[in-house]
This record gives structure tokens, C-alpha cells and sequence, in this order.
């Protein structure tokens, strides 16, 4: 995905999706710890 490692979430392109998956960025949701 020509992403760098330690790039952050919020600095992920809106297209961009999960290499794992294939979910889109607009399909994660944030969870509290």
C-alpha cells in the first residue's frame, strides 16, 4: 500500500484499505482502552 511503517492512522489516504482485509478506512471505528 506504499504506506511508511509508523504512519498514522489519521495520516492514511481517505482510499486506502486494509492490506489484511480489504475493509476501507471508513469502516474502522476507534475503541477506547
Amino acid at each position: 500500500n506504499d504506506v511508511e511503517p509508523g504512519t498514522s492512522f489519521e495520516d492514511l489516504p481517505d482510499d486506502w484499505t486494509c492490506p489484511v482485509c480489504g475493509a476501507a478506512k471508513e469502516d474502522f471505528e476507534l475503541l477506547e482502552e
